[in-house]
């Protein structure tokens, strides 16, 4: 068997014509400070009496009449759209009503949560070429009654 012997030497840094005997001192980091939250579980949550949890609005709505019995008119009420360079663009997966307009004003009741505080009526009269007549609703500026006219 072979006997490696390992030899370790430093190397000090000092100076060496003379002794140098000055030490240098190295500050610790200061120790960083976790804040821990404790976590509340579910059940634990309170809440006032008059704490009210439902986070919906009812709107009353009012289809026109159909201004015409020769061409079929047909309405889509949407939550979910956009106005893009005067592009509407709507995810018609949002719509909360999807109708035609008949001979007699409609009455519906849509239930929106709270996020859903603008909507979409899209009009489209079905025929070739036609163009939809887009007209919209805001619960701040209209309240919970929405009467459609065209």
């Amino acid at each position: 068997m072979l006997n490696i012997t390992i030899l370790i030497t430093g190397c000090g840094g000092g100076d060496e014509k003379g002794n140098n005997s000055s030490t240098e001192s190295v500050e610790s980091p200061s120790p960083i400070e976790i804040s821990t939250q404790n976590t509340i579980a579910t059940s634990d949550l309170m809440s006032t009496p008059d704490f009210d949890f439902i986070s919906d609005a009812n709107l009353e709505v009012t289809l026109p009449i159909s201004p015409s019995t020769a061409v079929s008119y047909f309405i889509n009420i949407c939550t979910d759209f956009s106005d893009e360079n005067n592009k509407v663009k709507i995810n018609y997966d949002s719509c909360k009503l999807r109708t035609l307009l008949t001979t007699q004003e409609q009455l519906f009741n849509l239930s929106l949560s709270t996020a859903e505080f603008r909507l979409l009526a899209q009009i489209w009269p079905i025929e070739n070429s036609a163009k939809p007549i887009n007209i919209y609703w805001d619960i701040s500026k209209s309240g919970k009654r929405w009467k459609i006219t065209i």
